[in-house]
């Protein structure tokens, strides 16, 4: 009875249906000219590092990546201190071939902050939060320059 429900695991496991996730897929990395960085220069610095683009002289794509932020108050206390924050961000890929553009998307993140009493806190909740919204947006870059990657091969 063993061996009849080892050989029917066994088999079962050696029978998969064979799916593969497209991402995954997908070994071969893209690289770039040139990978060029413009705006918010800590956002930029969080991107780079999750992003992790790989530069080739021999490549024909380059790419820009723009990135922007703002902090604005969304609602006061009747005292008029500040009680809540918005917090944006907004990133910006365009990918080029031959100086001509051929590729650009546009990602976006917002998130609201309640401010307490405590400066030092309101900081870092502010920090805290630009630091997640940045990694949601750079987990979304690699995978949309993965996809570039698959419908350009």
């Amino acid at each position: 009875m063993i061996k009849k429900t080892a050989l029917l695991f066994l088999f079962l496991v050696l029978s998969s249906c064979g799916y593969q996730s497209l991402v995954k897929e997908s070994s071969n990395e893209i690289f770039f000219k040139e990978v060029s960085y413009l705006g918010d220069n800590n956002l930029n610095f969080i991107i780079k590092s999750k992003i992790n683009l790989k530069e080739k002289l021999s490549s024909d794509y380059k790419i820009s990546i723009r990135t922007s932020s703002n902090i604005a108050a969304l609602s006061k206390k009747s005292s008029g201190e500040v009680e809540s924050k918005d917090i944006y961000l907004d990133s910006t890929i365009e990918i080029f071939k031959a100086k001509k553009s051929i590729y650009t998307k546009d990602f976006k993140a917002k998130k609201v902050v309640k401010i307490g009493d405590s400066l030092s806190d309101n900081l870092d909740t502010i920090e805290s939060a630009k630091n997640n919204l940045v990694s949601e947006i750079a987990n979304k870059i690699k995978l949309d320059i993965q996809f570039f990657s698959i419908r350009n091969k």
